[in-house]
């Protein structure tokens, strides 16, 4: 039964990202990223190979979306194969952890850590990706910040109303 209330969670964050989140964008320099948000919260108790294939077809549906070629893919593939090394090496106490990553169960500090640096570490694939090139390097990591920060507006804020 839990699994329904998942689906139906990312199903709404799926359709917040395509019709709100993706036109509410700063010109070229911040594009946020809400959906990033589902794969920082999926509960730890998945199988690994299950989080892959959510963290893989969530890119794919972003990508088909937006016509990016495996951008997004690529990125959050790279965050739900990461997710779990931050997780251990930021929460002093991960075993207590049974269900979503919130700032309830885990610590506002803890939090904000691993939302911060999946979020960062996303972005900067997304950019690095669809520049696919470093001539203007500058532009991909101003581009990376300012989405960090919009995309953490919206991550913060839903925990916040959450709790």
């Amino acid at each position: 039964m839990e699994w329904i209330k998942e689906i139906g969670r990312l199903l709404i964050i799926l359709a917040l990202q395509v019709l709100l989140f993706d036109h509410l964008h700063i010109g070229i320099w911040g594009f946020p990223m809400g959906y990033v948000f589902f794969l920082i919260t999926l509960t730890p108790r998945i199988p690994r190979w299950a989080e892959m294939c959510i963290g893989f077809a969530i890119g794919m549906c972003m990508d088909i979306c937006h016509s990016s070629l495996g951008i997004h893919t690529a990125a959050c593939v790279a965050i739900t194969y990461l997710r779990p090394i931050i997780l251990t090496n930021i929460v002093q106490e991960i075993e207590r952890v049974k269900n979503h990553i919130s700032s309830q169960s885990i610590g506002r500090i803890e939090y904000a850590k691993c939302a911060i640096l999946l979020t960062f570490i996303h972005h900067f694939i997304v950019f690095a990706l669809e520049a696919w090139n470093w001539q203007h390097w500058w532009i991909i990591i101003l581009q990376t910040i300012i989405s960090t920060l919009l995309t953490l507006i919206i991550v913060i804020g839903y925990d916040r109303i959450k709790q």
